[in-house]
């Protein structure tokens, strides 16, 4: 039987508005939440349309999830950001982009604006409950609360490495990096990505402190000691809210048991903070020996160097992945890295010869996507080779499949926004860009994600509002030489020419920028486009 949720059909004056209380109560009943052709499923974080699963970012489906809760009442702007944003202060202007996502998805008329205060659902809702449908199983206290991000969220620490010697600090990020990467199979928690937690690498600091910085409800410790023949592990997950340490476990195994720890882990920490789902898929332990590790470590090399960027540590994460490809050439993750080394080269304008090294990108890329294409980081990698070599909408559609396997992948949503900001789609281009700094808040990469919204602005003939967002891009990343060149071009379009002029001499102090290395760092599918960014160059001095 189904129950009807909504009252928007009454007249403006006349809702009878259920209590908080008894509208939770109902919807809670049900595992599934029914919107017109939508299926709803918050438990397992899953959005149908019909039998088609629709991709939807983190924060979109949270904001929906409340609307259906909510449905026909208004919800103020506060309560939403309270709700979606937990503990942390976020621009009004995030609100707005994911209401534009859900009006997108679902029509225009499905979120209503009420002046001043917030917003109104008009779709009707419907929870659908049976008997034959078994009872969710009750979280535990410290889960109680509004179904939000906070609840399910987690951060996984750089494990720290007590072994005194400084060459095994791959080692123990590779395992932090790998127990991420387990626990977001689930896509029912959602997992910082790896660059915004490791930004507190070699500093102890507290759970709460994290909880708070991070958005996140759970921090995951660790520790690695590793000798010759024996590896001792400790880890563990710390409620960040009360700072109660939730589980704890030590591990003394050999070296070449290294991916059962991992998986050991990762299930423990899944168990612990996803009561309702107790179950915890992976094969990674399954047939790996000794062959297999020594692979995993070159790998974990290639990713510590690239990590750290420089020509230097590029070209030793290439060396170290081309003897990891080697050995086992269907690595789809090691072969996902090594399209962004040579990506990277072409970036940077240290290729000697750009279209190789494009070419080669794709080719790798292309590899990484046969060899596993459930794999998101490798539709990442082809898509960012695509977007490069100016195939603007195969990148969308591989990035979309990487969003669609991974919604939380921060750097594929970033990218994606990158991608429609040059094809001149400014809003989506910031809803996306909006995606990853949510996903990510203390990513490094944060730099591109705001160049992101300058470029979008600056296709629109905002350039006031690009030379903002430019400038802060700058100011995250002024040793990225295109930072520079984007607030020339827009402080020469909004004006302001002694900012131009200074802009332009940072650019340039970075080495000579070709119109080669400009095209494929600012692949413009329009014309005109394209035409005004290079036009705003010259006038600044540029040889192009």
């Amino acid at each position: 039987m189904k129950a009807l949720l909504t009252f928007a059909d009454l007249p403006l004056g006349m809702h009878t508005q259920p209590t908080t209380e008894s509208l939770t109560t109902s919807l809670t009943a049900s595992k599934h939440w029914l919107i017109e052709d939508f299926v709803l499923d918050r438990h397992a974080r899953l959005l149908h349309r019909g039998s088609e699963p629709v991709a939807l970012g983190a924060r979109a489906f949270d904001l929906l999830c409340v609307f259906a809760e909510r449905s026909g009442q208004t919800v103020t702007k506060h309560e939403l950001l309270e709700r979606v944003w937990p503990k942390l202060i976020v621009e009004e202007n995030n609100l707005h982009v994911h209401v534009s996502t859900l009006r997108k998805l679902m029509g225009s008329d499905s979120i209503r604006t009420v002046s001043g205060l917030g917003y109104c659902f008009t779709k009707q809702v419907h929870a659908q409950a049976s008997a034959a449908e078994p009872a969710q199983p009750s979280l535990p206290p410290a889960n109680l609360g509004a179904d939000s991000a906070l609840k399910r969220s987690v951060a996984v620490l750089p494990f720290a490495n007590l072994s005194g010697d400084r060459d095994n600090d791959y080692f123990s990020d590779g395992l932090a990096e790998d127990i991420i990467a387990h626990l977001t199979r689930s896509r029912w928690l959602f997992v910082t990505s790896r660059n915004s937690s490791f930004t507190y690498r070699g500093e102890p600091v507290a759970a709460k402190r994290v909880a708070q910085e991070m958005g996140v409800r759970y921090v995951v410790y660790g520790t690695v000691r590793r000798a010759a023949h024996v590896m001792r592990v400790t880890a563990e997950l710390v409620d960040g809210v009360s700072g109660d340490t939730l589980w704890a476990n030590r591990y003394d195994r050999a070296p070449n048991d290294l991916f059962a720890v991992q998986d050991e882990i990762s299930s423990a920490i899944t168990s612990a903070i996803e009561p309702v789902y107790l179950h915890h898929e992976s094969q990674n332990a399954k047939d790996r020996d000794a062959n297999s590790l020594a692979q995993w470590e070159l790998v974990m090399r290639a990713r510590w160097h690239f990590w750290r960027s420089g020509r230097d540590h590029v070209d030793q994460a290439g060396e170290f992945l081309a003897q990891a490809i080697k050995a086992r050439p269907q690595d789809s993750g090691a072969l996902a890295l090594m399209a962004f080394v040579h990506l990277t080269r072409v970036w940077a304008g240290w290729a000697t010869d750009l279209r190789a090294e494009l070419a080669e990108a794709m080719r790798v890329a292309t590899l990484s996507v046969r060899a596993d294409d459930s794999n998101p980081s490798a539709h990442f990698a082809l898509g960012t080779a695509l977007s490069v070599s100016g195939q603007s909408h195969r990148a969308v559609d591989s990035l979309k499949l990487a969003l669609n396997l991974y919604p939380q992948f921060a750097a594929a949503a970033g990218e994606l926004g990158r991608v429609y900001a040059f094809m001149g789609l400014s809003d989506e281009a910031h809803e996306y860009a909006l995606q990853a700094i949510d996903a990510s808040p203390h990513d490094p990469h944060l730099s591109l994600w705001l160049r992101t919204r300058g470029i979008a602005d600056f296709v629109r003939g905002e350039h006031d509002s690009a030379l903002k967002f430019a400038r802060e891009a700058a100011a995250k990343r002024s040793d990225w030489f295109f930072n520079h060149y984007l607030v020339a071009a827009c402080a020469h379009l909004a004006g302001d020419s002694s900012q131009a002029e200074a802009a332009m001499q940072q650019a340039s102090e970075h080495g000579k920028y070709s119109p080669q290395m400009l095209r494929f760092g600012h692949p413009f599918t329009r014309a005109e486009d394209s035409e005004k960014f290079n036009q705003a160059l010259k006038a600044l001095g540029w040889q192009g």
